[in-house]
């Protein structure tokens, strides 16, 4: 659990970081703006839902070969 929250807290700061430098709320692979939806659900989301669905398609590949 501690673990857990301190890895929380850590995309805490790292979304304010990104609020304060006018980043906040664009993918971090695209430089698309994330969806409102997915901001209010995933308020510390870094990337749109297409590019962290890519994302896990290649974590799932490369953890299977």
């Amino acid at each position: 659990t501690r673990d857990r929250q301190r890895k929380l807290i850590c995309k805490i700061d790292s979304a304010l970081r990104r609020i304060d430098e006018g980043e906040y709320g664009y993918c971090d692979k695209t430089g698309e703006p994330i969806g409102l939806r997915r901001l209010i659900a995933r308020p510390v989301a870094t990337m749109t839902v297409e590019a962290q669905e890519a994302h896990e398609r290649r974590e799932k590949v490369s953890r299977d070969t």
